[in-house]
Order: C-alpha cells, then structure tokens, then sequence
C-alpha cells in the first residue's frame, strides 16, 4: 500500500491529507472530510473559527457539494456548527456543554471497563502496557504530540476491551471532541506528567484485577481532566473580539 501525503494551503490553514492508494480511489467527499476532521481535530483550524464552504472547495479544486455533504457529517459528528445564515464554526463548547461531554464520556469509559473486566481483561492488559510504555518514551523525549496521540490510544484500549460495537460506535464522534480539546489543552509539560502518572497507575489497578478501584479512579481521572479544559477554555477570548 502507498501512502501519499498532500498539502492543501488555505491562506492561514495548511490541511495535510495522507491519502492511499487503494483499488478504489479516495472520494472526493472523503478527501473533504478527512482533511478538515484532521485539521480541526490537530489545531490547524482553530476552535470557533469560521469555516469557509467556498473557500476550501477553490482550493481542492473541487465542487462545492462534497465539502458541504463534508461540513454536514462534520455537524452530525459535532465538530462543526452550522447556524441559521449558514455560517459554518469549529465547536467551541460552553461549560454545560463540556460538562455534558465529560459526563458522557465517564458513562461510556466505566460502562466498557465493567464489561473489560468480564470479557477482556488480559488482552487489554497487554495492549494498555505496550501504550503506557511509548507513553513513558514519549515523555522522556519531550514527544508531546505524540504523547497526546497515545493518550487518545489509552482510553481507546478501555472503549476496545468491552468488545461492544454499539459502545464503540457510540464513542467514536465523542472522541474526536475530546481529541480536538486534548490537542490544544495538554500543552504544558507539568499537565504532561501529571497525567502519565495517572495513567500508571490505571494500568496498575488493571493489572491487579482491582474492578471497582478501576472505575473509580477512571472517574476521578476524566473528571480532573474536565477541570483542565474548563480551566483552559476560560482563557479563550471569544470568537471575533
């Protein structure tokens, strides 16, 4: 399989697609979508920036109708919103709606650690070990947007180890959200840290069969995390001052 990377200059975004080459060529409608997804989701358009429909499709090279069929599944997902002049905005959320986020989120992630512990355990053992460890050479190297990557992984390992399609798919657009704010939030190396070590101690508690001690400190985990963020976003001046 080859891999082919290409870069889509928007005046002020840079969007980098890696395209491959399959037996059936990549849609123009997926080229839109993965493209923008990417660049909201990695900070190369910002939270609450406005996104123009007309603007990405003369620079693809394309019509307009894939990017818009692009912005609207965008919208399903909740990265984008798009208002009644059908002006179209990266998420920004309020402090309900990240409250709403994170409460979701601690309901999926202890919910597939309940049936993790029933089904998975020991698989998920092995693969949340290997994550911890590049998370620990991550670190060590000052890697850290590859550290957010596996934090993404992390908590994907839980999602996975319920070995539920229906939790799965339900926590996929959620966790573009949280990648979104993840990216721009973990910036601070002490926040860093902070958060390996409690990752350590999860993978911990994984491995000594602890259940409830588990979910309890998955809680607190996401919970201090939601702090973070409200922390971080209160120091955001709003859209267009």
């Amino acid at each position: 399989m080859v891999h082919r990377d290409i870069r889509i200059d928007l005046g002020s975004w840079r969007i980098t697609m890696t395209l491959q080459k399959l037996k059936r060529p990549v849609s123009l409608y997926d080229m839109a979508l993965e493209g923008i997804r990417s660049s909201i989701i990695d900070g190369t358009i910002e939270i609450g920036e406005q996104i123009s429909e007309t603007r990405i499709s003369e620079q693809l090279g394309i019509s307009k109708t894939p990017v818009r069929e692009a912005l609207q599944e965008l919208r399903r997902e909740g990265l984008v919103q798009i208002d009644p002049r059908k002006r179209t905005t990266v998420f920004k959320p309020d402090s309900q709606q990240l409250s709403e986020l994170f409460d979701m989120r601690i309901l999926l992630e202890t919910g597939a650690a309940e049936r993790l512990y029933e089904r998975n355990r020991e698989q998920s053992v092995l693969r949340m070990r290997a994550v911890v460890e590049q998370m620990r050479r991550a670190v060590e190297h000052e890697d850290y947007k590859g550290y957010r990557s596996l934090d993404s992984d992390f908590h994907q390992t839980i999602i996975d180890g319920a070995g539920n399609s229906l939790i799965s798919e339900t926590y996929r657009p959620l966790s573009f959200k949280i990648n979104v704010l993840r990216n721009r939030g973990l910036l601070d190396p002490y926040v860093v840290h902070k958060s390996f070590a409690f990752h350590q101690r999860l993978l911990g508690l994984l491995e000594s069969a602890e259940a409830e001690e588990f979910r309890a400190a998955l809680t607190t985990h996401i919970q201090n995390s939601q702090k973070d963020y409200e922390a971080w976003l209160a120091t955001l001046s709003p859209p267009g001052s």
